[in-house]
């Protein structure tokens, strides 16, 4: 292919799709299958939020590629690293009948689902894939040609992919080049934002090969200690998810890191270009050094009743943490607060759904495997959660749903600090923070005997409970800190306080999740530089809305409703149960004037 690296991996059909056919009949599916795997709105939201690289780096990548599909039959569709495709968008004309092949976001499209397709099959081997036609496993899928690239974070983990879908009849001949470019640009935008201060990142370029300069060599190091990369980088110098925040940059580059150095890969001049990020005045940066945790405020975060400092003292200790609450309550935000503060900061925050993931697979997810431990494992082979987490935290989510052969291997784990492979014979030494999160009564479920009560005992040595967010008493003050976690004070945009005390007043019964999802929608709609007040707000969900606490208006004859005159703003609310455009309706007023009347309300 024109324009790519001369090593770029691709597939041969003849071979990698035939096995891909033998792993589709392994799962038990038949050609004529009609099933469709489709996730619920909620685990839709949960992955979306989970794997948020698409808002934070593909967003822009992808208003780019849009106008091609406007002459061009076709979607471009993103998926989690289960498959579950993320977002779609493309050709309208065909968009429509791209919904009807399930290529609309909630679709699970992993090869044990859908058996041989594009996503699920580079998901399965980490390589960019195409499928076209009748190669695709289950005969409904013959009218789509497919091809998709894998995205990598910068801790070598697999992200998800991204895919061009088209009518076998008119397939996109160009897909390698257009996805390897995309998926590439979007690890090198993930990369560059990731370095903060006192790190050093490192770019390798083509040296007089300005047609390949979107391969860039990427990695970022912090006192000589590596802590990222993207996957260019990841593939030329053999690095692997566990060799992140313990390979050292000696090991890695045979000349001196310096700008203007060559470094030489299969015979192709790279020139070194180093960018240092620096302290910024005013700002404390964390000393990295085992042991010492962060000095940055911790009062805005904390939900009511938890004790983040006594809680981040357990963590720093190495005991065990379990979180309770709630679906949505904030159980992951409070593991990656304390993970940032704490010294296990230098490895890597590994978190794990044992809910979400397929019973046959969390084994080989936790523990890893060798290569060909099984029909279908990676050359490779995988070095498992346990592993990459080694030196870090491994947050644990649901683990009240982990099956009971599992729980005991776990235990085991705990135990003796050691990780032993699936189809391998040594043990690996581990050493993390274990935090374990569940909404179950985990006594409850060790007295019906789904869980084993000496693994109980274990990872309970110390518990939170986190109440659900309508019970919290600071969610004014945890809005805005949301708010500007998600960078709204880098585009001027500000909520006015009538905004925040609107939002503190909603149940928000999907808890945090449901609010940081609509704070996401507020600051998508918004413009840089503006203060955002209540006229501006979307239409919350109608479960979201709560009864504001706001004395009745007296209306002027010319602003009383014809359709409800005896009812005040207040009332229409909650007769439409919370939606804000039927409350409108039944005054005979705008969406619009309703937010300005009660925002004077508020003021």
């Amino acid at each position: 292919m024109r324009n790519l690296p001369h090593d770029t991996p691709l597939l041969s059909p003849a071979s990698i799709l035939s096995d891909s056919w033998r792993r589709s009949q392994h799962y038990g599916l038949a050609r004529d299958d009609d099933h469709r795997p489709v996730a619920g709105h909620e685990q839709l939201g949960e992955s979306r939020h989970r794997y948020d690289w698409i808002a934070r780096y593909a967003s822009p990548l992808l208003a780019q590629l849009t106008p091609q599909f406007r002459t061009r039959a076709g979607v471009l569709v993103l998926s989690d690293p289960g498959g579950m495709v993320l977002e779609s968008t493309g050709n309208s004309g065909f968009l429509q009948k791209a919904e009807q092949l399930a290529l609309a976001p909630g679709n699970v499209w992993s090869e044990d689902a859908r058996g041989t397709n594009a996503i699920g099959t580079a998901l399965a081997l980490g390589r960019y894939c195409e499928v076209s036609g009748k190669e695709h496993f289950l005969s409904r899928h013959a009218a789509l040609f497919c091809a998709a690239m894998p995205v990598y974070s910068p801790r070598g983990e697999l992200a998800g992919v991204i895919d061009i879908s088209s009518p076998a009849s008119l397939p996109w001949q160009d897909a390698t080049q257009l996805l390897s470019r995309a998926a590439w640009q979007i690890e090198q935008h993930w990369v560059q934002k990731q370095i903060t201060a006192g790190q050093v990142l490192v770019q390798l370029r083509p040296q007089g090969q300005p047609e390949l300069a979107p391969f860039t060599h990427s990695l970022i190091f912090e006192d000589g200690i590596l802590q990222g990369a993207n996957s260019l980088a990841c593939r030329d110098f053999g690095l692997q998810p566990q060799d992140f925040g313990q390979r050292h940059q000696d090991s890695i580059f045979a000349c001196a890191m310096e700008n203007g150095a060559l470094a030489w890969m299969r015979d192709t001049a790279y020139q070194m270009h180093i960018d240092r990020a620096q302290k910024r005045p005013g700002v404390t940066v964390p000393d990295q050094r085992p042991g010492k945790p962060a000095e940055e405020p911790t009062a805005l975060l904390a939900p009511t009743g938890v004790n983040l400092e006594k809680t981040l003292r357990v963590v720093n200790a190495g005991i065990a943490l379990c979180i309770n609450g709630e679906t949505g309550c904030g159980k992951e935000y409070l593991g990656q607060h304390l993970y940032r503060q704490s010294k296990w900061r230098s490895g890597n925050f590994v978190a794990i759904n044992c809910a979400a993931l397929p019973e046959h697979l969390i084994e080989s997810e936790l523990f890893g495997y060798m290569p060909g431990a099984f029909t279908g494992a990676s050359s490779r082979g995988y070095a498992g959660k346990f592993r990459e987490a080694n030196g870090g935290m491994l947050f644990l989510d649901e683990i009240g749903d982990m099956p009971l052969a599992l729980q005991t291997r776990l235990l085991r784990v705990l135990q003796e600090k050691r990780v032993v492979p699936l189809g391998g014979n040594s043990a690996f030494p581990v050493d993390f923070s274990l935090v374990c999160a569940t909404h179950r009564n985990l006594v409850e479920q060790v007295e019906r005997g789904l869980f084993r009560e000496d693994l109980l005992y274990r990872i309970q040595e110390f518990t939170v409970e986190i109440p659900p967010l309508r019970q919290w008493q600071n969610k004014g003050l945890f809005i805005e800190q949301l708010w500007s976690e998600l960078g709204a004070p880098v585009r001027g945009i500000r909520l006015c306080q009538s905004v925040v005390s609107y939002l503190a007043d909603c149940p928000w019964p999907g808890n945090v999740r449901q609010l940081l999802s609509q704070l996401k929608v507020l600051l998508a709609l918004s413009d840089n530089g503006q203060t955002v007040t209540l006229c501006d707000l979307p239409d919350l969900p109608r479960s979201a809305h709560a009864p504001l606490s706001v004395p009745p208006t007296t209306r002027t004859p010319n602003e009383t409703a014809c359709h409800a005159p005896c009812i005040n703003e207040l009332e229409a609310i909650r007769i439409s149960q919370g939606n804000m455009s039927e409350a409108a309706k039944r005054l005979g007023i705008s969406r619009s004037t309703l937010y300005r009347r009660l925002e004077k309300q508020r003021a």
